[in-house]
């Protein structure tokens, strides 16, 4: 019971973090056949200052200084299959702000009022197939191979303040964590993304660590995301006011922090708060989330 309970806080605390950019990844430990999870998550993320290219800057505008801002709702889980497969997936709506220091002004639209900047947020599908169990192999870290599906989501992309990037495709990664003494865990995922268009395709890297102290969870989180390819802010062809921030080269590297609490055998609740601390062409995010998370087995 208390590695099952170690599970679901480190999947909570792995997925508690989910914005467009801020939610790769999933777990390299995989729930029971016929067992699963639902999380749902909100999402708050604020930026006054942007990198351009890599140096730090306040955001454009005519003051400049502005919040860009977006609120997302997201729902997320996965289900164990077999002992070796489980499916995720995660969908969520968004709405997006640019021109108020809070975030919770008015959209600015750059096309007269016609644009999108709320909707559906960019969707994710995936089956995760675990290699090596660590309670079969003691010696070993569970080790799983993902592969998932991008469907791009309805709103207007390509400006600012999109929700997102408005581009399906693909993802692959390569997971590996390990416990330790049933009380500390450490995870890490390695992958490579790639959408249609002209959309920069992304190597990611997730790492995370934990500890469970009785019914409470403590993780710290580090991703990286580097575009392969991609316009640079301020350097030709980039064009400013043009529907041109999806193609750009936007590297991030992310931290956070995340308190997650096991309420019951079945419900966690966990918050966490992460900035992004280095980063080329992207906001300087600050990004608060608050996850509920129900686990549930039918074979019980």
């Amino acid at each position: 019971m208390h590695r099952t309970r170690l599970i679901a806080l480190l999947v909570t605390i792995m997925t508690a973090v989910g914005s467009p950019v801020f939610a790769d990844g999933v777990s390299p430990w995989l729930p029971a056949p016929g067992a699963g999870f639902f999380n749902l998550s909100y999402v708050s993320q604020n930026a006054t200052e942007f990198y351009r290219q890599e140096q730090k800057v306040q955001t454009p505008g005519p003051m400049p200084g502005q919040n860009l801002g977006q609120h997302t709702v997201w729902l997320s889980g996965m289900y164990g299959l077999s002992d070796e497969i489980a499916i995720d997936f995660r969908v969520g709506a968004a709405r997006s702000y640019f021109g108020s220091r809070t975030g919770m002004g008015d959209p600015i639209p750059p096309t007269g009022g016609r644009d999108k900047y709320s909707g559906v947020a960019d969707s994710n599908i995936g089956v995760t197939w675990r290699i090596v169990d660590e309670l079969v192999k003691p010696s070993l870290p569970s080790i799983a191979l993902r592969g998932g599906a991008i469907i791009a989501g309805s709103y207007t992309p390509g400006y600012i303040n999109s929700i997102g990037d408005g581009a399906s495709g693909f993802e692959v990664s390569a997971l590996a964590g390990k416990y330790f003494m049933d009380r500390f865990a450490v995870s890490g995922e390695v992958g490579y993304r790639d959408r249609e268009g002209d959309v920069p395709a992304d190597l990611f890297l997730n790492v995370s660590g934990g500890v469970l102290v009785d019914n409470i969870g403590l993780s710290v989180n580090y991703k990286l995301v580097d575009a392969q390819s991609g316009l640079q802010i301020g350097v030709p062809p980039f064009t400013p006011g043009g529907r041109v921030f999806p193609l750009l080269e936007e590297d991030v590297h992310f931290l956070s922090g995340t308190v997650t609490l096991n309420v019951t055998n079945t419900m966690n609740l966990g918050l966490s708060y992460g900035e992004v601390i280095d980063g080329r062409n992207t906001s300087k995010s600050k990004v608060f989330s608050a996850t509920m998370s129900y686990m549930f087995d039918t074979a019980s």
